[in-house]
């Protein structure tokens, strides 16, 4: 009542009316673009565009437009330095526990890359790709004990410039 009888914040009460409704609409603007992703099967908060671009191998074209709408800009689209070699650190006794790092290296896969990806067996160690600079020294170390080999190769697609 007392900010009615004052006139309220800005002297009027239809500024202070309009102000209420411009916040109200910017807020439920963004809940109703999530809730219009989610509606439509998407999640705008994890989903990354480069997953929008697939959708057509699936015969889903329809659903691009809504994707992209959805989704939030990759990591791998935004400027990043790539790396010259990598080396993929494994070890022979633990191999067999880690049967898509296994195949990876096993097959003829590794060879995509010839001279820049090279394979190491490190007697204790978990499977690893290390990312090397012009110099040989290490600038990256991850951890691929979980990955599948397509993860491998993106990932090797996306860090090295060979």
């Amino acid at each position: 009542m007392a900010f009615v009888e004052c006139g309220g914040l800005f002297g009027t009460g239809v500024v202070d009316v309009l102000l209420i409704l411009i916040v109200r609409f910017v807020f439920a603007h963004g809940e109703l673009d999530h809730q219009i992703c989610q509606e439509r099967g998407f999640n705008s908060e994890s989903l990354q565009c480069s997953s929008c671009a697939d959708l057509p191998q699936f015969y889903l074209d329809r659903l691009v437009a809504d994707c992209n709408s959805c989704c939030r800009k990759d990591y791998a689209e935004t400027e990043q330095k790539k790396y010259p070699m990598a080396h993929i650190e494994i070890c022979e006794c633990n191999l067999a526990r880690f049967p898509q790092a296994e195949a990876f290296v096993k097959s003829s896969m590794v060879k995509k890359w010839g001279a820049c990806v090279k394979v190491h067996h490190v007697r204790g160690t978990l499977p690893t790709i290390k990312l090397l600079d012009a110099q040989g020294e290490v600038q990256k170390i991850m951890n691929i004990e979980k990955w599948d080999t397509d993860t491998i190769t993106e990932f090797l697609n996306t860090w090295l410039e060979c």
